[in-house]
């Protein structure tokens, strides 16, 4: 009977937990598309969410300690300096490398994006001739945006290819504004 006093109220209790456990799976899912994740052998998501959280900060206070802590070992400043520049040079060209490979598979998958926009929304349009709306007119600047895009990838690709890497990508940008 208190059931039907109430009608609606196990079925806002069962909302709750089913609202809790999507929201878990979706915090895994972002997890796992933003940086690695840990691999679930249970049901349940909240312990290895816990283990992995556990482990990034294990990880973070470790790369801080390394940081912090004076650098011995060395006999001589002046080739602890030079080490340390080169250290300071592989760490930023591979910093450089991997920012340059991050630009073009953005701009891969811009393309791609634009190209899947052109053939799916634009083009049926067109085709479908709708009285009193303006395809070209709302789209009008799309096919020369996916021209530039192109192009620019293409002006990437070829900067990246056979030459030094400190040299690379610099002067695809100087050239390419003019």
């Amino acid at each position: 009977m208190a059931s039907m006093d109430c009608p609606g109220k196990e079925g806002a209790g069962s909302r709750k937990r089913n609202l809790a456990l999507l929201r878990n799976k979706l915090y895994m899912g972002e997890r796992r598309r933003t940086e690695p994740v840990v691999e679930s052998t249970s049901g349940t998501g909240d312990h290895n969410t816990l283990r992995r959280s556990q482990s990034d900060r294990t990880e973070y206070s470790q790369k801080l300690q390394e940081k912090m802590a004076p650098q011995v070992g060395s006999t001589t400043p002046a080739a602890s300096l030079q080490e340390d520049e080169e250290q300071v040079s592989r760490r930023m060209m591979a910093r450089r490398v991997k920012i340059i490979t991050e630009l073009m598979q953005t701009e891969k998958d811009y393309i791609s994006d634009l190209d899947l926009c052109i053939k799916e929304v634009i083009q049926p349009l067109r085709n479908k001739q709708i009285a009193h709306f303006d395809v070209d007119g709302l789209f009008s600047n799309i096919e020369l945006v996916h021209q530039v895009s192109a192009k620019l990838l293409s002006l990437l690709e070829e900067a990246t290819t056979d030459v030094e890497p400190p040299m690379q990508i610099i002067g695809m940008f100087t050239g390419y504004g003019q």
